[in-house]
C-alpha cells in the first residue's frame, strides 16, 4: 500500500479503512430518549427509528465529556463515544437518574467495519446491501444482509468523503472485513484516512480536544442544537454562542514545504505560547503537511495576515468555523 494510492481510492473509489477507536453504549427504558436528551447538545428527542445525530455529552460547566454519535432504534438508543470513555460516561449519566425509567449499558461486544469513498454505496449495493443507496442523510441507518452476514449499516456524517459503518459483533466484524476484501474492496492504511480527516477539519475527542474544552472551540458547528430543550451545561454553551467569544478555536495548520513537526510540537504567537499541535499529517493534495490545533482567540482575531511559529518556522493557519 502507498499513501498516494490510498488517497486516490478514498477520493475516487471505495475502500476498507480502519474506523476511529470507539466504545458503544445502549440507552434503554421508557424515559431513555427524554433523559439522554437532557445530557447531550444534539436534538435527540423525537428522532425516528433509523435516524441519528452527532453531539457532545457535556457537564454542568458546558465542558465536553465525550463526543457521541446517536442512533435511534425502535426501543432504544445506541451511542458511539471515544474509546475508553464508556465507564466514565455511564457513571456520569447515572448520577442524574432520579425517578427516570432508564438503563445505560455497555455494548462491549460491538465493533464496526468502515467503507469510505464516493463509490461506497455502489460497492455495498453490488454486494447485496442495496439499502446503502437509500441512506442519504448523515447518521441514517438500517439493518442489512449481505455476503451471509447481518449488520447495522450507518451512513456516517462529518466525513471527508462518503462513508459507511457496518456495526456487528466484535467477534464477527474482522471476518466480515476479510470477506469484503476478498469480494474486491481494497484496504487502505490509517495514514490516508488521517490525512483526509485533517484536511476536512474534523477533530477527534481525546486527540484534538477533550474535557477541558467547550463545544464552540471544536469547530464542529452542527453538534449543537441551539433550539432544543434544556441540557446539562446549556446555559454556558448558549452564552458563548450568542456572545461569540470562545477562548480558543480549532484551526487547520498548513506547514511550509519540508516541515513536518510531530504532534505535541509547541506553538508560539506574538512571542507567547499558543498551545500545541494536536494532529499532523502529510497533505493528501500536495507536498506540504497539514495539522490541527486549538489556538487562542488573540491569534484567530489577527487573521488573515497572522502566522504562528512552530519549531522556529512561520506557519499559516485558518479557523475551522466562522465567527458566531
Amino acid at each position: 500500500m502507498s499513501f498516494e494510492r490510498d488517497v486516490e481510492l478514498l477520493t475516487t473509489e471505495a475502500a476498507l479503512c480502519e474506523p476511529p477507536p470507539a466504545s458503544r453504549l445502549e440507552v434503554m427504558g421508557p424515559d431513555g430518549e427524554r433523559f439522554f436528551g437532557g445530557m447531550v447538545t444534539a436534538a435527540v428527542e423525537g428522532l425516528e427509528p433509523g435516524t441519528g445525530c452527532f453531539g457532545f455529552i457535556t457537564d454542568v460547566r458546558g465542558r465536553i465529556l465525550a463526543s457521541a454519535t446517536v442512533l435511534a432504534l425502535e426501543d432504544r438508543l445506541w451511542l458511539e463515544i471515544p474509546k475508553g470513555r464508556g465507564r466514565t460516561i455511564i457513571e456520569h449519566l447515572e448520577k442524574y437518574i432520579v425517578t427516570d425509567q432508564v438503563e445505560i449499558l455497555p455494548l462491549g461486544d460491538m465493533a464496526s467495519v468502515r467503507i469510505a469513498g464516493p463509490k461506497s454505496a455502489e460497492a455495498l449495493a453490488d454486494l447485496g446491501a442495496s439499502a446503502a443507496r437509500d441512506l442519504t442523510e448523515p447518521w441514517s441507518h438500517t439493518q442489512v444482509e449481505f455476503l451471509d452476514y447481518q449488520a447495522r449499516l450507518v451512513r456516517e456524517g462529518n466525513s471527508a468523503t462518503p462513508a459507511y459503518s457496518l456495526w456487528q459483533s466484535s467477534a464477527i466484524a474482522p471476518l466480515m472485513a476479510d470477506d469484503l476484501a476478498e469480494a474486491g474492496l481494497q484496504r487502505v492504511g490509517r495514514e490516508a484516512t488521517e490525512a483526509l480527516r485533517i484536511e476536512h477539519g474534523y477533530p477527534l475527542w481525546g486527540v484534538d480536544y477533550d474535557d477541558a474544552n467547550l463545544p464552540q472551540e471544536t469547530g464542529i458547528e452542527d453538534a449543537v442544537d441551539y433550539e432544543k430543550g434544556c441540557y446539562l451545561g446549556q446555559e454556558i454553551v448558549a452564552r458563548i454562542h450568542y456572545r461569540g467569544q470562545p477562548a480558543r478555536r480549532m484551526c487547520r495548520l498548513v506547514f511550509e514545504s519540508g516541515h513536518l513537526p510531530a504532534a505535541g510540537a509547541e506553538i508560539e504567537f506574538d512571542g507567547r505560547s499558543a498551545g500545541t499541535v494536536s494532529s499532523v499529517s502529510p497533505s493528501p493534495r500536495d507536498d506540504a503537511a497539514i495539522g490541527l490545533a486549538l489556538l487562542p482567540r488573540r491569534a484567530v482575531e489577527a487573521l488573515p495576515q497572522a502566522r504562528v511559529r512552530i519549531e522556529g518556522r512561520a506557519t499559516r493557519f485558518e479557523a475551522l468555523a466562522p465567527e458566531t
